[in-house]
């Protein structure tokens, strides 16, 4: 995948920011649609070279501005084939200052695949460890079901190395159904891709 170039914003910035859709006292984030506003926010959090190695190309470090804008705009456009609301892409941001820390979302699938949808997140270096995608996570998978009923199955694709991705999926209910081997290869390191699976009857 090539570097995105910047895009033209759907809506300015000065604009208010989105309501919360929910929120979470005990991690202390709120999850809300992205907002242009959120560009430096997501530049700071994005900016880690231990988060772009799990990350697919696009995901660049050093993290330019315009990629950030480009990733709001990207974000607000994600939907359901047939359903063109809600949007299936969200900010995950701090409670306290409505700051954003990460993001979670998911893209369906098309074809004889079309009840299943590829589940993505990722989360500031600076808040990993407290429980935070573990607990958005478990939320966004329950959403997701209620919201959608033609959707039978939500899978992750993590990178092998990812272990932390993996614990946050196990806790989130999803199953390990299998390694593609060697199948991503990024700045000349090949590596697997590890697929976890969870479907509509195990969510609980």
């Amino acid at each position: 995948m090539s570097s995105p170039e910047p895009q033209e914003k759907a809506q300015p910035e000065d604009t208010p920011l989105p309501p919360p859709l929910i929120t979470f006292p005990s991690a202390n984030v709120l999850v809300r649609l992205h907002h242009p506003s959120d560009a430096p926010a997501i530049q700071a959090a994005g900016d880690s070279p231990r988060i772009a190695y799990f990350m697919g190309r696009a995901f660049a470090s050093p993290f330019p501005l315009a990629l950030a804008h480009y990733l709001v705009g990207y974000a607000n456009t994600i939907t359901a084939p047939g359903r063109p609301d809600p949007l299936l892409c969200y900010a995950i941001c701090d409670a306290a200052t409505n700051t954003f820390i990460g993001t979670i979302g998911a893209k369906p699938r098309d074809d004889v695949e079309s009840g299943t949808f590829v589940v993505g997140y990722w989360l500031g270096e600076k808040w990993w460890g407290r429980g935070i995608m573990t607990e958005v996570l478990r939320w966004y998978v329950k959403w997701g079901f209620d919201t959608f009923d033609g959707v039978r199955r939500l899978e992750g694709l993590v990178h092998e190395k990812n272990d932390g991705s993996k614990k946050v999926l196990g806790k989130a209910g999803f199953v390990y159904e299998g390694t593609r081997r060697k199948a991503g290869e990024k700045d000349g390191e090949v590596f697997g891709i590890e697929t976890f699976g969870l479907l509509r009857e195990e969510c609980v």
